[in-house]
C-alpha cells in the first residue's frame, strides 16, 4: 500500500515537472496565458507547493496583473522564505503595486541586504514607497472616470488628444484584430477620432486612410483648432510626422525633418503656445537617460532647428516621454525615471527666469503605483485626460477623464468666530533660542530609567533625503520646551528623550518645509522603551497640507484647550519665517452624529484656530478656514483607536505662497 502511494506521488511529480517545464517555455516567450495554464494544471497535481506559487505569482506580475500575483508570492513566501533568491523583491513590487507600501519597503530593505550589487534599484523603490504612502495620504481634490466602451476597448488605448471645444477626442488603440503583427504576437496600433455627442462619445472610427498605415501609428499632438497632428510613425526606428487638416480631409503626413527625426526613436511631440518650439522625446545619443525631452525652434525658413536637450533637472535616467505643453507654458510628461510612485508617472514643470523647474509629482489619484501617461489639460485647468492602467479598468491601458474641484470657498472675515483669549506663556519664546539642551528634570528621568527614547530620521516626503532639522519636545499642560535637538544634516538621524507621565508634543522644522507634528501620551509607570520612527517633510508649497495632533477640542466644542498652545505657536512661527505663504485651516471630524452639525462643527474650530493667529498679529488675507466634515476621512471610521480618532483632525494647508500678481 505504501509503495503504492509513494509511486502516486511520484508519477503526480513527474507530470507537474513536465508541465512546469512547458509554463517556462510559454513564460520564455511572453505568452502569460499559456504560461499560466500549464503552472495551474501543475499546481492541480501538487497544490500548494512554493515553486509553483512562485512561478504563477511571476506569470502574473510579468502580465501586469498584481492584484492576482500578490496571494500566490505571498503563499510562496509562507510556505518557503529562501523559494527564490530574488522573492522579496517580487513579493515587494506586488505589494507597492497594490499600495501596501509598509509591507513592501520592508521586502525591498530584505532585497537590498541580500543583493548589495542591486541596492540602489532597491533603494530607489523605498523611496516609492515613502513618496506613495504620502502623496495617497493627501490626494488631489478631483474626481477620475474611466471612460467607457466603446472610447476604451479590451486592448491598448492611449493617448488623448482633445481640442479647445473639447467635442473631439483623438487617440491611439490596438484593437482591430485584422492589423496584426506578426514578428510580436500583438495588433498594429491604429489613430481613431471620436466626437462628443450630448454627454457621449460617438463609436469611434480610423482618422484617416491617409494616416493610417499598416504598421504601428500613432497620434502625440493636436493644436487647439484641431486642424494640426503629429503623429508617430514606424518608419526608420519610428520618426515624428505632421498632417494639417483643410475642413474636410487631412493631408499626407510630413516628416519633421532631420533635426527632429534621427536614426534614433522619437516617440512623441508637442508645439509651444506659440508653435515656434517643438518639444518631443528622443533616444539619441548624449541624453541622460533612455528616452529624453529635445526642443527645437523654428528656423525663419520654416524648417526646425537644431534640437537641445531640455537637460538633467528635466530628464532623468530613467525615460521621459508624452511632453504636453498647456498654454500657460507649464510642460507636462511621463516619467519612470524621476521619483514616483512606482512604473511612469505624470509630472509638470514651469519656466522660471528662463529655468525650468524640478518637475513635480502631479499626485495621487491621478498617480498610482501603476502606468500613468499621456496627459492633457484643458485651458481653464478644469478637465484633463490621460492614460492608465488601473484593475477596474475596461481594458489594457485605458483613457481616463479627470475632473479638478475647487476647494470650498472662504468664509467672509465677519463670518470668523473669535475664540476666546487665551493666555500665552511669553517666556517660551526666549527658551526655544539657542542651541540644543535636554531640562534638567528630563536627564534626570532618564537616568532612573522614567523615560523612553524617540530615534529616527527627518527626510524630504518627496525624495527621501536627509534633513537638517530642529526638534522640539513641548509639554502641553504646561506649554513649555523642555527638550531641543538637531537631526544630522548628513544622514537625518535624530535622538530626543520623552519623559513619562505627560502628554508632549513634538514639532520638527525645517526652513522652506511645513513643520510636522506628533503627539505622545505617555503614562507615568511606563517601563523605558526604545521608539524609532520616520519624520517626513513637506515643501511649502500650494497644496502641501499636514495635520495638526496637538490641537484639542473637547468633545463638541470649538473652544481651544490650552493645551494647543504650543502647536499654535508653532502655526505663527511658521507663518513669521515664511512671510509669502498663506494658509487654509482644514476642520475635520469623524462620521459619528449629524452631518450638517459635523461639517458646522468642523468650520467653527477651524475658525478658532484663524481667530488665534490673528489675534497674534497675523494679517487676514493670509487665512482662511474651512470645514469639511465628515467629508474627507483618511482612514475607516469602523473602530475608534485608529479609525474615527485619526479623522478627527485639524490641517493647515498651505493655498498660495506669494502675492497675487508676482
Amino acid at each position: 500500500m505504501i509503495t503504492f502511494l509513494l509511486a502516486g506521488y511520484t508519477s503526480f511529480g513527474q507530470d507537474a515537472k513536465a508541465l512546469i517545464e512547458k509554463g517556462d517555455k510559454f513564460y520564455a516567450k511572453a505568452d502569460y496565458r499559456q504560461a499560466l495554464e500549464n503552472y495551474s494544471l501543475a499546481q492541480a497535481k501538487l497544490p500548494g507547493d512554493a515553486t509553483i506559487q512562485l512561478k504563477i505569482g511571476q506569470t502574473y506580475l510579468s502580465a501586469g496583473q498584481e492584484a492576482q500575483a500578490l496571494p500566490y508570492l505571498e503563499d510562496a513566501y509562507r510556505k518557503n522564505p529562501k523559494v527564490d533568491p530574488d522573492i522579496d523583491y517580487y513579493l515587494a513590487v506586488a505589494l507597492q503595486s497594490n499600495s501596501h507600501f509598509a509591507r513592501a519597503m520592508d521586502h525591498y530593505k530584505k532585497f537590498k541586504e541580500k543583493n548589495k550589487k542591486l541596492s540602489t534599484i532597491a533603494s530607489h523603490k523605498i523611496q516609492e514607497c515613502h513618496l506613495g504612502d504620502s502623496l495617497m495620504r493627501h490626494p488631489l481634490l478631483c474626481s477620475i472616470k474611466i471612460l467607457e466602451f466603446p472610447v476604451n476597448s479590451p486592448f491598448q488605448d492611449y493617448g488623448p488628444l482633445v481640442n479647445e471645444q473639447e467635442n473631439l477626442l483623438i487617440f491611439t488603440s490596438a484593437r482591430d484584430s485584422l492589423q496584426k503583427d506578426k514578428k510580436f504576437n500583438t495588433l498594429f496600433e491604429d489613430i481613431l477620432s471620436t466626437r462628443l455627442a450630448g454627454e457621449t462619445w460617438d463609436v469611434p472610427q480610423k482618422l484617416s486612410d491617409k494616416i493610417n498605415d499598416q504598421f504601428h501609428d500613432a497620434a502625440t499632438y493636436l493644436t487647439p483648432d484641431g486642424k494640426t497632428i503629429f503623429l508617430y510613425y514606424e518608419k526608420g526606428n519610428g520618426d515624428i510626422y505632421q498632417s494639417n487638416f483643410d475642413g474636410e480631409k487631412w493631408s499626407t503626413p510630413k516628416s519633421m525633418g532631420k533635426e527632429i527625426n534621427t536614426f534614433s526613436w522619437e516617440t512623441s511631440g508637442c508645439l509651444s503656445p506659440d508653435g515656434n518650439k517643438f518639444y518631443f522625446t528622443s533616444d539619441r545619443s548624449g541624453g541622460y537617460g533612455g528616452l529624453d525631452i529635445y526642443v527645437s525652434e523654428k528656423l525663419r525658413t520654416g524648417e526646425w532647428g537644431k534640437a537641445k536637450n531640455l537637460g538633467p533637472k528635466i530628464n532623468s535616467k530613467g525615460n521621459e516621454d508624452a511632453p504636453f505643453m498647456h498654454q500657460d507654458g507649464t510642460l507636462y510628461f511621463g516619467s519612470d525615471g524621476h521619483l514616483g510612485l512606482g512604473d511612469f508617472d505624470i509630472f509638470k514643470s514651469e519656466m522660471v527666469n528662463g529655468q525650468w523647474t524640478k518637475p513635480a509629482n502631479l499626485g495621487y489619484p491621478i498617480n498610482t503605483p501603476k502606468f500613468e501617461n499621456y496627459f492633457y489639460l484643458s485651458k481653464d485647468k478644469k478637465r484633463g485626460y490621460f492614460s492608465a492602467m488601473r484593475p477596474e479598468g475596461v481594458g489594457n491601458s485605458d483613457i481616463c477623464f479627470v475632473q479638478f474641484h475647487d476647494p470650498p470657498p472662504p468664509p467672509k472675515q465677519e463670518e470668523i468666530i473669535a475664540a476666546a483669549p487665551i493666555a500665552v506663556d511669553t517666556t517660551k519664546e526666549a527658551e526655544i533660542i539657542g542651541d540644543e539642551f535636554v531640562d534638567a528634570m528630563v536627564s534626570f528621568q532618564k537616568d532612573l530609567g522614567l523615560a523612553t527614547q524617540l530615534s529616527g530620521k527627518v527626510l524630504d516626503a518627496e525624495s527621501a533625503q536627509p534633513l537638517k532639522a530642529q526638534i522640539i519636545l513641548v509639554d502641553n499642560k504646561t506649554n513649555k520646551v523642555i527638550e531641543r535637538v538637531y537631526s544630522n544634516s548628513s544622514t537625518g538621524e535624530f535622538k530626543i528623550i520623552i519623559p513619562h507621565g505627560g502628554n508632549y508634543g513634538i514639532n520638527t522644522s525645517v526652513n522652506g518645509y511645513l513643520f510636522n507634528s506628533l503627539n505622545f501620551e505617555v503614562p507615568a509607570f511606563t517601563d523605558y522603551q526604545e521608539i524609532e520612527t520616520g519624520i517626513f517633510m513637506q515643501k511649502a508649497e500650494v497644496g502641501s497640507k499636514v495635520v495638526m495632533k496637538n490641537i484639542f477640542f473637547d468633545v463638541g466644542k470649538s473652544e481651544i484647550k490650552t493645551e494647543s498652545i504650543g502647536e499654535l505657536e508653532s502655526i505663527l512661527n511658521l507663518m513669521e519665517n515664511s512671510p509669502l505663504i498663506k494658509l487654509q485651516i482644514n476642520g475635520h471630524t469623524d462620521n459619528s452624529g449629524d452631518d450638517a452639525t459635523n461639517k458646522a462643527l468642523s468650520l467653527k474650530r477651524a475658525q478658532s484656530v484663524v481667530a488665534f493667529l490673528l489675534q497674534r498679529g497675523v494679517a487676514s488675507d493670509r487665512l482662511r478656514a474651512v470645514g469639511y466634515g465628515e467629508e474627507r476621512p483618511i482612514v475607516s471610521n469602523d473602530d475608534e483607536t485608529g479609525g474615527r480618532e485619526v479623522n478627527r483632525r485639524t490641517e493647515i494647508e498651505v493655498f498660495e505662497t506669494s502675492p497675487k500678481g508676482d
